[in-house]
């Protein structure tokens, strides 16, 4: 080889040599990545999920440990990544990788907590068959469940329910009640709550079907119209047809107009679906003249049925029915009555009367029904001065139907049964009286409810229900009272009971277990629920 070929390979060899000394020193010191960052960002319609999008200078990899146990994830420059996650505390690594293979780490801490509920939404309504008792149910977006309080004791405990569920409660009386039902997070309350406030009715005390007027505690809002005039006065003919104390008197004025009327707002709407009838006990002045019973609802009276009734009797009451079988549309909410009386006439300056509205043809209800007629039936109070109540004692007490010694609170009845336990009496006196006919629970009505007036607290009011020919067939009920000197309902449950045969017999103890020392006892209003 000539010389000088040779001189040109050994200058291209050592420039060869010399460029890959000067580029791999070069790489080498590549600076480490900087600037490193973890950009998260949870979905506030999605509690727990994330999106993750990493971030620096000098990198040409990033790796991601999301701390939760799941792989590493290789994620390239400029890209996101979606992680869910659960409840909890985590510790994420962001690892970015250099151009020279060089790499450097952060990290970062993320708490995942549980979403706040919202969209509390809170149904609370009466429970079916128990005028005192209330059912509540709610909903909301993310709530773990949900406490209810009640209202009507101090230092609540709440009662704790989920989404789908209903929880009942029970009045001890008729008031108003704040309601307060708190959304749930993770087993804690939160912020979001819901207070309504509501209204509980003893139903004997209620102004609903079946009407009667005895209970002065109840007002019995008569409204008049077209020159009418009603309300509540005494019976001007206490007799064989009617033995209430109390009736409704209805004036049609001089010159009052031919549809003048009276009107009754009801606190709960007609049930029809035991009769299509309904039933007035009517005193008029003159025999054949036409009443028109009409239902309305309370809100539109454009919504209503209403039927035409003739008097038979003159200066005698007599019962009357009204059968709205073709009327019209008998499931809709009537919650008023409206009553006209020799309608199509003007007024004479005339006084008509009615008493016991009902759809059975018996007295009863609106606060202190029962007793219609000479029979005894459940409801069973003391106001009919044509029943013969008569009590049978054992053990040394002794009941007898007496004057209301206190007719206030719940119970403005005018007449009270006695029960008084003499001097030395057994520890288990009490009285007995018999209803005319076996108490039907084929319903599943096995609730009675009684009102008590004690003269002493924490007395324990034993109940028995039993069959007169078999003292065998019997179930019984201890309640005890929780004030003194005041009128009280007590409930009895007595579940069971229908699997006995002819059970007319009402047992009562007064203060059980205890010897008597002369106190007296008053109950009223003995009803079935």
């Amino acid at each position: 080889m000539p010389t000088k070929y040779l001189l040109l390979l050994l200058l291209f060899v050592g420039f060869m040599a010399c460029d890959d000394d000067q580029i791999l020193p070069a790489l080498e010191e590549a600076p480490v990545p900087t600037g490193l960052s973890l950009d998260i960002m949870m979905d506030a319609d999605s509690p727990g999920e994330a999106t993750i999008t990493p971030g620096g200078q000098g990198v040409t990899l990033f790796h991601v440990d999301f701390g939760d146990g799941s792989p590493v994830e290789e994620m390239p420059i400029g890209e996101s990544a979606a992680h869910s996650y659960g409840v909890g505390t985590y510790t994420l690594t962001l690892t970015a990788t250099g151009i020279s293979g060089q790499t450097a780490s952060i990290t970062e801490t993320l708490t995942v907590d549980a979403t706040p509920p919202r969209n509390l939404m809170v149904d609370i309504g009466g429970t079916a068959g128990n005028s005192l008792s209330i059912d509540v149910s709610a909903t909301a977006d993310f709530a773990a469940g949900f406490h209810a309080y009640f209202g009507d004791v101090a230092d609540e405990t709440p009662t704790l329910f989920q989404q789908g569920e209903t929880i009942s409660h029970v009045y001890a009386e008729a008031g108003d009640y704040d309601v307060r039902v708190v959304a749930l997070s993770e087993g804690v309350e939160t912020s979001l709550e819901v207070t309504q406030t509501v209204t509980v009715n003893n139903s004997s005390n209620a102004v609903v079907l079946p009407l009667n007027f005895e209970n002065s505690a109840i007002d019995f809002a008569w409204g008049g119209f077209g020159g009418a005039n009603a309300g509540v006065v005494d019976n001007p003919d206490v007799s064989d047809g009617n033995g209430s104390a109390r009736v409704v008197e209805l004036n049609k004025s001089s010159g009052s107009e031919v549809w003048a009327g009276a009107f009754l707002p009801l606190e709960g709407p007609v049930d029809f679906s035991s009769s299509t009838s309904i039933f007035v006990n009517v005193w008029s002045p003159r025999a054949g003249i036409p009443v028109i019973l009409k239902l309305e609802d309370a809100d539109d009276a454009d919504i209503n049925v209403e039927v035409t009734a003739n008097t038979t009797e003159a200066n005698a009451w007599h019962l009357v029915e009204f059968n709205f079988n073709s009327a019209g549309d008998l499931s809709l909410p009537y919650e008023k009555v409206v009553i006209f009386f020799d309608f199509g006439t003007a007024g004479m300056d005339e006084n008509f009367y009615f008493d016991d509205i009902s759809l059975d043809g018996e007295s009863g209800g609106g606060g202190g029904g029962g007793g219609g007629g000479s029979d005894l039936a459940l409801p069973l109070d003391f106001q009919n001065a044509d029943a013969t109540y008569t009590f049978s004692g054992f053990g040394g007490a002794g009941a007898e139907v007496i004057d209301n010694p206190d007719a206030s609170g719940i119970n403005g009845s005018s007449r009270v049964a006695s029960l008084t336990k003499n001097e030395g009496s057994e520890v288990w006196a009490g009285v007995f009286i018999d209803v005319t006919n076996p108490i039907d629970f084929s319903s599943g009505a096995t609730t009675i409810k009684l009102k008590v007036w004690s003269p002493v607290a924490e007395a324990p009011i034993l109940f028995k229900l039993e069959n007169p020919d078999n003292p065998d067939d019997n179930i019984e009920v201890s309640v005890s009272t929780t004030g003194a000197n005041q009128w009280e309902e007590l409930s009895y449950d007595f579940s069971g009971i229908e699997a006995f045969p002819n059970i007319r017999r009402l047992v009562i103890f007064g203060n059980f277990g205890t010897a008597g020392s002369g106190e007296t006892y008053y109950f009223d209003d003995i009803s079935q629920e």
